[in-house]
């Protein structure tokens, strides 16, 4: 398979996932991208479940126990992230949209022959 030259990632970002294919089930990695095994789905093209789904992962993938904290003053640990993103509230529509934004700005700087 061929290699593909890819922006540079953060080694503990590449354990979290680029993207999802419902289609496979899979979620999408930047080593398997980038040795030419898997593409990325889009993210505009994913349902809101799906949208979901890969922002938990992405929260579950990180090394550390995230300590977050609001302009309120209240903490969030990366289990209480995913929490709120399961359960839908307005702080977790705040850290999918957070993380999914980030997500999609760093994708718009991969060659575009690397999506699906």
């Amino acid at each position: 398979m061929e290699k593909i030259t890819l922006p540079p990632i953060a080694a503990e970002a590449k354990r979290k996932p680029l993207s999802y294919n419902p289609q496979s089930g899979e979620f999408i990695y930047y080593d398997k991208v980038a040795n030419g095994e898997q593409r990325i789905y889009p993210i505009s093209r994913l349902e809101k479940s799906d949208r979901i789904l890969l922002a938990i992962k992405r929260y579950q993938c990180s090394e550390e126990d995230l300590m977050v904290s609001s302009l309120n003053g209240e903490t969030y640990s990366k289990q209480d992230i995913v929490s709120q993103i399961e359960k839908q509230t307005p702080v977790g529509q705040s850290f999918l949209l957070l993380d999914l934004n980030y997500l999609e700005y760093f994708l718009s700087t991969f060659p575009k022959s690397v999506f699906s």
